[in-house]
Order: structure tokens, then sequence, then C-alpha cells
């Protein structure tokens, strides 16, 4: 059993890291791998998510910026109140230029004439 956690939780560490920007995919491997070591219900979770929806597996990875806790609660976020965490989603993706133009990124990016180009 034990070994078959490891394996699990060494293929959920290397799919993961596939879909996050180089810049964090060492931290959020070294996440991973962490709560593989304490936390194998969690490892659980993140496998059934990876398997079924990637793009909300990256997009928690991408919050939880490498803190297991952080992940966690996400997750159970999502879980409980889905509408709730898109909100959360939205907000954190949103970013803003220099000129103080909103871009949406989980959309495309809004161009001068208003409209939003999917990327």
């Amino acid at each position: 059993m034990n070994k078959y956690l490891k394996v699990l939780s060494l293929s959920l560490a290397l799919t993961s890291a596939a879909y996050l920007p180089n810049a964090n995919a060492a931290s959020s491997t070294e996440m991973l791998i962490t709560i593989a070591e304490t936390n194998p219900v969690l490892v659980e979770r993140l496998n059934i998510i990876a398997l079924n929806d990637a793009e909300l597996l990256n997009q928690l990875l991408i919050m939880a910026k490498s803190k297991p806790e952080l992940l966690e609660r996400l997750m159970n976020l999502a879980e409980t109140d889905p509408e709730m965490f898109a909100r959360l989603v939205t907000i954190f993706n949103v970013k803003r230029d220099q000129g103080g133009k909103t871009i949406l990124t989980n959309m495309g990016i809004e161009d001068n004439d208003g409209d939003i180009d999917r990327v």
C-alpha cells in the first residue's frame, strides 16, 4: 500500500508539473511530494481532479502558490461551493496593465475596441 501511494504521488507530481508554468514547476512538485508524504487522502483527491479536470488542477496549483494548506482549502472550496470558487478564480486572474485596462486571463485578452480575443 505504501509503495502504491509513493508511485501514485510521484506520477501525480509529474503529471501536475506538466501543467504548470516552468517558473513554478519545481516548487509545486516539491509541494506535491510533501503532500504525498504527509496527507495521502489529499493525494487521492488531487488524483481524481487530475484525471477528470486538468484545467481545475492547473488553476488550483497556480492559486495555491506551493502552499499545501492553501491547496487543500482551495480544493475544499471548489468541491463545496463551485460558484464561489469560480468567482475567486476570476478575481485571481484579473490583471491590470499600466494603462488601467482590465485583462481577464482566463477568458482571453481584451483588445482596444473592447472585444475579447480568445487565446
